[in-house]
């Protein structure tokens, strides 16, 4: 299992600086990812309710900066070389189809190939209001928004008419670089709606890890907890015809992690693991370049 790095997107201390320095010393450490969250708006006073927490509150003070996910990725694609670029992940239909599949492959074609595509429904009603997307059969959405993409990407010419979406015959040069002209995708969730679909038609699953009393939702997931869900996935691909071992797996845990349960996480298939942390810039440097030193970025179950 790979180790990849959360960059420093939100909250008080976020400055350019920071970004790219967090960046290049994760690159120089050896780190397999860089990955960012998504929030286009930080509303004053959210009612919808957070499921990242057991009680449903999402506490977020709306004057701190949240970097949006894909200029940031573009912005560390020309400040990096080798190190992979991803979301953990985007709430894509925020987003029209069109103009996202456009961004992500000029992103990834600046990137040289490294953007990996974590994709979610979202849970923030107040952000759905704000673009004008409605949040009814927003599984059903996803499904179309990534085939639109898709399409676009690898066909290079092609046209779109679906329930949510639809366009013209028309290019989307430049084709992502990636093989196949792919940008993996991988769904986010948990719950097996997700993981069918993971099954039918996506690169990857993108593992949410739901709250548990005194547990911090960015926390590794328990094993017991992954093995289950993984074998269900197992069972969707047999059924979908798909190899389960050409599937990615990242999971997310903090950069506190003990090797132990990183090494509990490889043991049971887990492809990255995106570490958060909330420290100060030059805390999470120094924490990360420590664990890269004395653990390394690679961990074997």
């Amino acid at each position: 299992m790979k180790l990849g790095l959360h960059l420093p997107q939100s909250g008080p201390r976020t400055t350019v600086d920071a970004v790219l320095r967090v960046a290049r010393a994760a690159e120089d450490s050896g780190y397999h990812s860089l990955w960012v969250f998504d929030h286009l708006i930080g509303p004053a006073k959210v009612a919808s309710r957070y499921p990242g927490t057991a009680d449903g509150a999402y506490d977020f003070d709306p004057s701190f900066p949240y970097l949006e996910a894909t200029a940031l990725l573009g912005a560390v694609a020309g400040a990096t070389t080798r190190i992979r670029l991803g979301t953990r992940v985007l709430v894509s239909i925020l987003r029209p189809p069109v103009i996202l599949a456009k961004q992500l492959a000029t992103v990834d074609a600046f990137a040289g190939g490294r953007l990996l595509l974590g994709v979610g429904t979202g849970w923030m009603k107040e952000e759905f209001d704000a673009v004008g997307v409605g949040m009814d059969r927003r599984l059903a959405r996803l499904d179309e928004h990534t085939e639109l993409m898709q399409r676009a990407w690898q066909q290079g010419v092609s046209s779109f008419a679906g329930d949510f979406y639809r366009h013209v015959e028309a290019g989307f040069h430049p084709q992502p670089p990636q093989p196949g002209n792919r940008i993996p995708v991988l769904l986010g969730g948990f719950r097996d709606a997700v993981l069918r679909r993971v099954a039918a038609y996506a690169d990857g699953w993108a593992v949410y890890s739901p709250p548990t009393p005194g547990r911090d939702t960015h926390e590794l997931l328990p094993p017991a907890v992954l093995a289950e869900r993984l074998d269900a996935l197992r069972r969707f691909c047999d059924e979908a015809g798909r190899d389960f071992s050409e599937l990615v797996i990242v999971t997310g845990g903090k950069l506190s992690s003990e090797p132990a349960d990183l090494a509990a996480h490889a043991r049971l298939g887990v492809t990255v693991c995106d570490l958060v942390s909330f420290a100060p810039p030059d805390a999470l440097i120094e924490r990360a370049t420590r664990l890269a030193e004395t653990v390394g970025t690679e961990i074997t179950g």
